[in-house]
């Protein structure tokens, strides 16, 4: 950056105390689209797209650069604010780069590039649909310098005030904080607001509800119950493995290894809005090698059998291409939220209180645990992301496991000591 003397000073016009500086001669990016104003000021070369239209932004050119910022309370709040911009400055962050609102930016560039981040759908749409309900309307309308730590507490605190849940101001709290992060990225802002102690303290960090689970009797009545249904191997399959629902709605069979007595988790199927998409695992951790029981195996090959019994009744009805595990009479995917649906319905006929299917995806970490599987294998046939994941979750029952392991290892020490005695 070209050397340049750095001059400022304080205006007070009427009740307004407005800091003005020369920030000297900077590279500047203008929109070459005709009647476009977009232009922006950074040390970045390269694609950079025009935050009003989206084209391509010119070469950098050195222009002099002003800034001005008003709505001061008084001198001294002004001085301090003029003093850190050139102490910025001199550590090389951007100042105040962008008037754009936050809508703008969310829906110009940060939406947009969700598209082609990598990201699941499911979290794809979970950032929009937060972003659309609870940051938009509060903060939408802000330039994106003018948000402020105090800004996000308040909003934040709003949302506690009205009854949102712990969860979801969470949530929106960590989505307002991706965005911002973009931003900064951007170079559209010198700092991350949200990326601030008293801020994650007012979003706060909610604590997953401890599971609500059948006991094993329960799930050993529900299994019995069901031997002769259609989908017995899948209910099984899901007390037995833990496989989420959207796991097992996209299981297929060239995943399945009947005769390893495993089976891989490479692929989903989830609702996003009221969409079904194929996806692949939730987390890096999520493609697994799950190992079946053989009791489960004996399962999978009968509902392998009477899934091509059902082809051949059906004749040039069935839809379906063999690969899906579980799929419905004329071979078509079944809808997730379908499979819910039936799990309540047989639960009911069992007599035994309806669960959510991902109930039975607890039950199997539950009842896991307490019968001494470590936490770290349990943690990988889960597909958690890490070990901390699913003690988090479970933390209601890692003193169990703690005081398993302290039992067995002084077992094994004493057992030893008899013999060499």
């Amino acid at each position: 950056m070209p050397a340049s003397r750095k001059r400022g000073s304080i205006r007070v016009r009427g009740g307004s105390i407005s800091v003005v500086a020369d920030l000297g001669e900077q590279p500047w990016r203008a929109c070459p689209t005709p009647k476009c104003t977009g232009s922006i000021f950074t040390e970045r070369t390269g694609d950079l797209s025009c935050e009003r239209c989206g084209a391509p932004l010119a070469p950098p050119v050195l222009r002099r650069r002003r800034y001005w910022r008003s709505g001061f309370k008084n001198r001294t709040e002004a001085n301090r604010a003029l003093a850190a911009l050139f102490v910025e400055r001199d550590r090389g962050l951007p100042v105040a780069p962008s008037d754009i609102t936050l809508r703008s930016f969310v829906e110009k560039t940060w939406w947009p590039s969700l598209v082609t981040s990598g990201l699941r759908p499911t979290t794809i749409d979970l950032y929009r649909r937060t972003t659309q309900n609870y940051v938009l309307p509060a903060l939408g309308s802000l330039k994106l310098r003018e948000v402020t730590p105090s800004h996000l507490v308040r909003w934040l605190t709003g949302l506690k005030e009205q009854g949102t849940g712990a969860r979801t101001v969470e949530v929106a709290g960590i989505t307002c904080q991706k965005i911002l992060g973009a931003a900064l990225d951007h170079e559209l802002i010198s700092r991350n607001p949200s990326a601030n102690g008293v801020v994650r303290k007012a979003r706060g960090h909610a604590k997953a509800p401890e599971p609500t689970v059948w006991s094993p009797e329960q799930t050993a009545m529900f299994l019995r119950a069901q031997e002769n249904d259609r989908l017995y191997a899948l209910w099984r399959l899901a007390a037995t493995t833990g496989l989420r629902r959207g796991e097992l709605a996209g299981l297929r069979w060239s995943a399945v290894d009947l005769e390893g007595g495993t089976l891989v988790v490479s692929a989903t199927r989830v609702v996003v809005g009221h969409e079904v998409v194929e996806s692949g695992p939730k987390t890096e951790a999520g493609a697994r090698t799950v190992s079946l029981d053989s009791a489960t195996v004996a399962a999978l090959r009968q509902h392998r059998r009477r899934q091509l019994e059902e082809r051949l009744a059906a004749g040039p009805a069935w839809e379906g291409d063999g690969e899906l595990v579980f799929v419905d009479e004329l071979g078509r995917p079944m809808h997730p939220a379908r499979l819910t649906k039936l799990l309540a319905a047989r639960a009911r006929a069992a007599g035994l209180p309806p669960i959510h299917l991902h109930a039975l995806r607890h039950g199997h970490a539950t009842h896991g645990l307490q019968g001494g599987v470590p936490l770290a294998v349990m943690s990988k046939r889960l597909g958690h992301s890490s070990i901390r994941v699913t003690a988090d979750v479970y933390s209601h029952l890692v003193p169990e496991v703690d005081r398993a392991a302290a039992d067995q290892v002084a077992a094994l020490l004493d057992g030893a000591s008899r013999q060499t005695s």
